[in-house]
């Protein structure tokens, strides 16, 4: 920076090159942002840069030529091609001029020098024994010193002479040639030179001439009057108003974000975004059969969209926005450069906006700016609904407790009850039946236990002997401290626990043995990728795993997609792009896991020395210190969804697949319902006479009451017409009495109406004659018929008496 102006491109022309060099460099020339241009050159070769600067329109009033003395050379009129108003800075000295004009500042200087060499050696004393010879020889190696020289350098440096050069002409007396640290004139003596159009009557044709305007000394500028480009009276801005260039990108939420055009505006929705070229397609006229290509428009929003339209702002130009036609990231192959990258490269575009990431390869090819966001490698991978367990009732306690509660108390309390009451003389008192009115039995008992366990509202025997109602109470008490302490507990089992791959970053084993795992973990990237590359340089086994596999995927779209539809485990891809599509997932079902891996930024591409670089890398930094980027970041990408990482616990309303376990405790019920109904059959139609044989005295009905009916029925009947006996002898009365006749007629009236008398017989198999008793209605043993046979209907009399 000096005085206001900064040098924002270089360039330099080789002339042996030809035309066709010189019209590339002006072409970089006139991308860049300068629009004054100072030129340094001889005045035989600017005539052929000005007529290539002509052609390109560097020529025109919106720049301004400012050339050093040798463009002006000896003449003082020029003709075309040249810029009409341009400047040039002159020294007063005319090197090959036969007889230098009064102002020629050379000759003075020539004769200065002299003086200030004297005044050197007088401010160093020197005597006689001092030599000023050089030391120096053709045949020294290396770097020889002067060991005089560098004291007479210092010396001359700090040395001044008063000289005027034009004392002949105005009569200054005050100029002093003075020198600074590096042996440069403190001050110059320095004239600029207009170029002006001659208006000369009969003159055809466009003749220039150099008029003097204004002159530099002693750190003052003295300027008149000064006819600029294109004859207008003021300058050229340093800056274009506007300058063009295009912008190469490729879809990838949030940084690009593609939709359609509002269909009767043909502008994007709300003014939001800018229009962009997303490619050709082929329309086919239905009448000529002709092929015409016809440009897709788009509109283009998201990160990086906002960020160009406000360094457009900012910088000031224009663009047009287009997609790379072979949708590449940028892969360098045999062939060189694909993708974003070759765009760059070829110059076909002036700059890459988009998830562009930087690393050392493309580095070297291209430049980038500072990054405008940091981001990494990570891994994406789908929630999975929690589903609980269809032993989760089992859960609130250990198996040991449900051993110790289902085998042990229950069996003991079971036990317990029935034994005291078995024992005790206001119940069974050790007989296998239990008194008149009273209904127990080991089965009762077992029912009773369960029922009370789990409060089911179920009718049960109560106990008569006061030791097993009390051991019925005792149990009551530890049914009710179960029953509470397990609701307590399942209602924490009952959360649902959400199901993911908790990776711990691209180096856990899951991903690093991916073929080992049971079943094989699919994992994938997208190919051509920066991550693709970064996997095929440093990450040799995965990438192998991945290309056998063919886990590539065209976009991280396509990715995503594939792990939320289960085709893939886990997507790897650049860690922003993925933080935001899990944020975004309308169901909330992707989370991001693991580590980042590979650090990088995203920064803005450009063609290698572009001169936009320097201009974009203030204003990124700017924009960071205001807090620019951070109010994008926070619109863009954060989204609705954000998973807490360190827990696996969620609450949802439960669904049918997390109620699973109380249907299959339904379902087992049933069938163990319809097992016991088989048994039944099985009892009653095979080892029902075999149990009779094994136990003629009815035992089995302090176990079973049914049992031990169904066994010993003539028992049973004859213990029913005793308890009616003793009924009647308690309690006589004449009701009694008549109901019991009309019971014992309706008994004798059912046996008359069968085909056979009802029968119980008690067969014998190892001779012809069986012994059969017939029990009748009232209770009286009689020899039955001939015909033997057992009842038929055993059921039916139980149910009666």
């Amino acid at each position: 920076m000096l005085s206001g102006l900064k040098i924002v491109h270089h360039e330099e022309i080789d002339h042996d090159q030809g035309e066709n060099h010189i019209r590339e460099q002006l072409n970089y020339l006139k991308k860049s942002e300068a629009r004054i241009i100072l030129l340094y050159s001889t005045s035989s070769l600017v005539r052929k840069i000005f007529q290539v600067a002509n052609e390109s329109g560097l020529l025109s009033e919106q720049y301004l030529w400012i050339g050093t003395q040798s463009v002006r050379g000896s003449m003082n009129t020029v003709s075309q091609p040249i810029q009409h108003g341009m400047l040039t800075i002159n020294f007063h000295t005319v090197s090959n001029a036969m007889f230098p004009p009064a102002d020629d500042v050379l000759p003075l200087v020539i004769g200065l020098a002299p003086k200030i060499f004297g005044l050197a050696l007088a401010k160093m004393n020197l005597n006689e024994s001092v030599s000023l010879a050089s030391t120096s020889t053709c045949e020294a190696d290396g770097e020889v010193m002067w060991n005089m020289g560098e004291q007479i350098y210092e010396k001359m440096q700090s040395s001044f002479v008063k000289g005027n050069p034009y004392h002949s002409k105005d009569g200054y007396d005050s100029f002093f040639y003075q020198f600074n640290e590096d042996g440069t004139l403190k001050d110059s003596v320095l004239t600029i030179s207009n170029l002006r159009q001659k208006r000369e009557r009969g003159v055809r044709g466009e003749s220039y001439f150099w008029d003097k305007v204004g002159e530099f000394t002693n750190g003052e500028l003295r300027m008149a009057d000064i006819e600029w480009p294109g004859g207008r009276a003021n300058p050229p801005q340093g800056t274009a108003d506007k300058f063009h260039i295009n912008v190469v990108t490729l879809h990838e939420p949030p940084f690009i974000i593609v939709s359609d055009l509002d269909a009767d505006t043909g502008r994007c929705p709300g003014n939001q975004g800018s229009i962009c070229d997303w490619g050709d397609e082929q329309i086919v006229n239905s009448e000529s059969g002709a092929v015409t290509n016809r440009t897709i428009m788009k509109c283009c929003t998201g990160y990086c969209v906002d960020l160009l339209n406000k360094l457009a702002s900012d910088i000031g130009f224009t663009y047009t926005l287009y997609k790379v036609r072979d949708e590449k990231w940028g892969l360098k192959t045999e062939y060189g450069w694909n993708g974003l990258i070759q765009d760059l490269i070829n110059n076909k575009a002036d700059m890459c906006v988009t998830s562009l990431k930087l690393n050392s390869e493309r580095a070297r090819d291209i430049d980038f700016s500072i990054p405008f966001l940091e981001t990494g490698i990570s891994i994406i991978v789908k929630i999975r609904s929690g589903v609980l367990s269809p032993t989760a009732f089992l859960e609130p306690f250990e198996y040991s407790t449900w051993f110790s509660v289902l085998i042990l108390s229950i069996q003991g309390a079971a036990w317990s009850i029935f034994i005291f009451e078995w024992v005790s003389p206001h119940s069974f008192n050790r007989q296998k039946y239990p008194p008149p009115g009273h209904k127990f039995s080991l089965c009762r008992a077992y029912w009773l236990v369960w029922a009370t366990l789990f409060s089911a509202s179920v009718s049960t025997d109560i106990p008569r002997s006061t030791v097993s109602r009390f051991m019925s109470l005792v149990w009551a008490a530890f049914g009710l401290t179960f029953l509470a302490v397990y609701t307590a507990n399942l209602a924490a089992f009952m959360i649902t626990r959400v199901q993911y791959y908790d990776l711990s970053g691209v180096h856990d084993e899951k991903i690093q043995y991916a073929a080992q795992q049971t079943p094989p973990f699919r994992f994938g990237t997208v190919e051509g990728g920066n991550t693709h590359e970064t996997m095929k340089r440093n990450w040799h086994s995965m990438n192998r795993y991945v290309q056998t596999n063919k886990f590539f995927t065209p976009n991280v779209s396509a990715g995503v997609e594939a792990v939320r539809q289960e085709k893939l485990d886990a997507f790897i891809y650049d860690a922003v792009v993925l933080d935001y599509m899990a944020g975004k997932d309308s169901n909330c079902a992707l989370m991001t896991v693991g580590k980042w891996a590979s650090m990088t930024g995203y920064g803005i591409g450009f063609p290698k020395n572009s001169p936009h670089v320097q201009r974009v890398n203030q204003l990124m930094l700017q924009y960071q210190q205001k807090g620019d980027l951070e109010r994008l970041q926070n619109f863009w990408l954060t989204g609705a969804c954000v998973p807490d990482s360190h827990s696996q616990n969620h609450s949802a309303p439960l669904g049918i697949e997390n109620f699973m376990s109380a249907f299959f405790l339904l379902i087992g019920g049933l069938i163990m319902g319809i097992l016991c109904l088989g048994l039944e059959y099985v009892y009653v139609t095979h080892l029902r006479r075999r149990l009779q044989k094994i136990d003629p005295n009815g035992w089995c009905g302090i176990i079973s009451m049914a049992m031990g009916k169904s066994i010993n029925f003539s028992e049973a009947v004859g213990r029913v017409q005793e308890w009616k006996e003793r009924n009647m002898s308690l309690a006589p009365s004449p009701t009694l009495n008549t109901t019991i006749q009309r019971f014992k007629q309706q008994m004798e009236e059912l046996d008359a109406s069968r085909l056979h008398p009802l029968h119980i017989r008690e067969p014998d198999e190892q001779s012809d004659d069986r012994e059969v008793r017939e029990i009748t209605g009232d209770g009286a043993a009689r020899t039955p018929s001939p015909s033997g046979y057992r009842s038929a209907y055993p059921y039916r009399m139980e149910t009666l008496c």
